[in-house]
């Protein structure tokens, strides 16, 4: 029997520039919000079929159906995976939940602290918000009047839907479907259908009912296309991106919008992660700022557009700057340390020396 194609985990690898391309899609959400928050609307025209914010989550989720599936592909351990996973998602957010509700929930509260704490809101909030789902996005007295009012931490909402794409790798991985390319090829298809008829008809519903709503469509299609282009290798070349770009931009105001904008965002994605210049493939050195930049981002800019500014410019430059040495912090801290404790796959054990038969 040939023996199986052995699969390299390119997260190991420096060869790639997925860091670089996490944090500019954790910068891109921050730009979103930088608009948004201040109540000047999507940065990104509608007619575009995307928003800035939609091409950063999909940079999250590309990478992350690519790194997630080849992370089963080398050690199909259940039991390991799921630590590897919960050890890289969980601390940092189930920390910035609870310093959420308990430290900046009081202090810029309109409420006294006493009220505050004194209902079910705040410990509601950090109950639902360690389960998960489904995830709490307001706190007692917090951020009213705002041009975005009561809005927490509106990023929170793409953690479940990781979580259930780790879920469905599993699923896929134990009944051996990672690596059969008609499967992956009919999951891009179904995701893409999905995401397409929301974008079409604004439809806000449940996706799967009392699972996951409308939202998760875009984001697990990109997450499919990683696993996709994963399992082809396939690096798209410059003139195709270019074409694809190129595409995309002329389709703007068309029904099909939306699709052209997941394809230019792939492509640019993939282009990036495998043949941008080696220098640029870890922009912050051993430091991987994208996952605390995403979590810290959001309350932080409400706290600013509560103290009185409103220039989109200027939330968008004060947060960076207030954001990634909290995210270096978040990363050195609690990121690292949490995924020391990860399960190694054991090393295989070398085969013992025949013991010659006594004559």
């Amino acid at each position: 029997m040939a023996e199986a194609p052995k699969v390299v985990e390119p997260n190991r690898s420096r060869l790639n520039a997925f860091n670089l391309l996490r944090l500019l899609g954790a910068l891109a959400v921050i730009v979103e919000h930088s608009w948004v928050l201040t109540g000047h609307g999507s940065p990104l025209t509608p007619a575009s079929g995307i928003g800035v914010g939609g091409i950063g989550v999909g940079v999250f989720f590309l990478i992350s159906g690519y790194l997630i599936s080849t992370s089963w592909l080398s050690d199909p351990s259940a039991r390991r995976y799921t630590v590897r996973r919960a050890l890289r998602i969980y601390p940092a957010y189930a920390l910035v939940v609870i310093v959420t509700a308990l430290l900046l929930g009081p202090l810029v509260s309109a409420l006294p602290a006493a009220s505050y704490f004194s209902g079910t809101g705040a410990w509601s909030y950090i109950a639902r918000g360690l389960l998960i789902q489904p995830v709490s996005y307001s706190l007692p007295g917090v951020f009213q009047g705002l041009p975005y009012p009561d809005a927490v931490n509106g990023s929170l909402w793409t953690i479940w839907v990781e979580v259930l794409c780790y879920i469905g790798v599993a699923v896929m991985g134990l009944l051996g479907l990672l690596r059969r390319r008609t499967v992956l090829v009919g999951l891009v298809l179904l995701g893409l259908a999905a995401a397409s008829v929301v974008h079409l008809t604004g439809y806000s519903g449940p996706l799967i009912p009392l699972v996951v709503s409308a939202y998760a469509a875009q984001p697990v299609a990109f997450f499919a296309l990683g696993m996709l282009i994963r399992e082809v290798r396939w690096v798209p070349p410059l003139w195709l991106t270019a074409l694809v770009v190129i595409a995309w931009r002329l389709l703007w105001g068309t029904p099909v919008a939306n699709l052209a904008a997941i394809a230019a965002v792939t492509c640019l994605t993939f282009l990036i992660a495998f043949r941008a210049p080696a220098w640029l493939h870890r922009p912050t050195g051993s430091y991987d700022l994208s996952y605390g930049t995403y979590l810290l981002a959001f309350p932080t800019q409400q706290v600013l557009v509560q103290s009185g500014l409103r220039s989109p410019v200027l939330v968008l430059l004060a947060t960076v700057a207030i954001v990634l040495p909290l995210a270096a912090l978040s990363w050195r801290l609690i990121e690292q340390p949490a995924l020391r404790l990860r399960y190694r796959k054991p090393a295989p054990v070398p085969a013992a020396a025949p013991v010659p038969e006594t004559p």
